[in-house]
């Protein structure tokens, strides 16, 4: 299957899958939960979550600041008041569609072209499911 980042529900919802950079793409649904060593130095885990969480990183770029600031807007105005963003994921784990709410963080950097227009460079996104 191919790599998935939409961002958006119903009609709402923009496919940015061709916007993620090819071999970036690090989305891994594990299962939550604790670990602690014995005495003997033995790992021990017990399941903190019934459910598995999907989480990780893929890098993105934009072909002009206008796509870029579509994509800011969109992420913005789907975050909901507990922060998360409704989106779709493909886990690399599990190759499974996984739609949820998602903490989404991003930190682009702006730079000049030598025509003089901005743009932001290759930037990393961070996902975790709720």
């Amino acid at each position: 299957m191919a790599i998935m980042f939409k961002v958006g529900t119903g009609n709402t919802e923009v496919d940015y899958s061709n916007r993620v950079i090819a071999g970036s793409y690090d989305v891994q649904t594990k299962p939550i939960y604790t670990s602690w060593y014995d005495g003997d130095g033995k790992e021990h885990r017990k399941l903190t979550r019934n459910t598995p969480r999907t989480e990780g990183s893929f890098d993105m770029w934009f072909k002009t600041i206008e796509e870029y600031n579509d994509f800011a807007a969109q992420v913005k105005n789907s975050r909901l008041t507990n922060l998360t963003v409704l989106a779709s994921v493909r886990s690399n784990t599990t190759d499974e569609l996984v739609s949820g709410y998602f903490y989404i963080d991003f930190a682009p950097v702006r730079t000049r072209r030598g025509d003089w227009t901005d743009i932001m460079e290759r930037f990393t996104v961070s996902i975790k499911e709720m």
